[in-house]
């Protein structure tokens, strides 16, 4: 095999953008499995692969098995695959050694937020790095530079745990308080996008100048009047908590 060939288990958000830098950067995808054949064609269609919903019909000869699945699933696949060829999933948080038993296994974890709709500057992307052995990680740290992204860290599973948990607080709860506020103006009968320019600078100023020092708001200036008049204002007793456990965090912040 002169080309570097890979297969791809999963057809989701992180398989398609992993799938298309591949594919451009001149790796073969040679199959691409989903459990619903639907998924596997729609992405393999894009690069002339294989779709397959049987993960033994995937093509045994490549170089590398990608799995880019849910986490409660990888144990599921890796009974299945053949363990002589090397495998990675791209998980946040499953340890490596869900593939224990494998000859060359590890983890190729993409730090980004994907969704299928919008286009992903892959080389800007940090990927974290682990494996089973010093030769399988530098394999898997070239594969990485030369295909996806310079930007290969080395990283346990214990600080890839730490990394994710701190990504779910930056990316996956900032987006549902977005959507809060998305809810609460729909009420109003208003637009988020009057808020747009708001998240913006927010985003730009705190990734300029950090968290810390770019919070402002009721909380930051300790205004206890207006915090009781915003819980006031709510009706979802669930809201109000969050309301009021953030107020707090922040008052106790500074």
């Amino acid at each position: 095999m002169n080309k570097f060939r890979v297969n791809m288990i999963g057809a989701g958000n992180v398989a398609t953008h992993l799938s298309k830098a591949l594919f451009t950067g001149g790796v073969e995808i040679a199959s691409v499995y989903s459990r619903d054949f639907i998924h596997a064609r729609a992405l393999s269609h894009q690069f002339g692969s294989r779709a397959v919903d049987d993960l033994n019909a995937i093509d045994p000869a490549v170089h590398l098995n990608i799995v880019t699945i849910k986490d409660d699933a990888i144990a599921l696949v890796a009974a299945e695959l053949s363990k002589d060829i090397p495998v990675v999933h791209t998980s946040g948080s499953a340890s490596m050694h869900v593939f224990k038993g494998y000859r060359e296994y590890g983890v190729l974890y993409p730090l980004q937020t994907f969704s299928k709709q919008r286009a992903l500057d892959i080389q800007a992307i940090p990927f974290l790095i682990e494996a089973n052995s010093i030769e399988f990680e530098k394999r898997l740290i070239n594969f990485c530079q030369k295909y996806l992204s310079e930007i290969a860290i080395k990283a346990d599973s214990a600080k890839r745990r730490e990394i994710h948990l701190a990504a779910v607080f930056a990316c996956n709860f900032t987006t549902q308080l977005l959507q809060e506020s998305d809810l609460l103006l729909k009420q109003a009968g208003l637009d988020i996008s009057l808020l747009h320019p708001l998240i913006k600078e927010t985003m730009e100023k705190t990734l300029e100048l950090g968290p810390a020092i770019a919070m402002t708001g009721p909380a930051r200036r300790g205004d206890k009047a207006t915090i009781e008049k915003h819980l006031n204002q709510l009706k979802d007793e669930d809201l109000k908590t969050i309301y009021r456990i953030l107020s707090d965090r922040i008052i106790a912040s500074f």
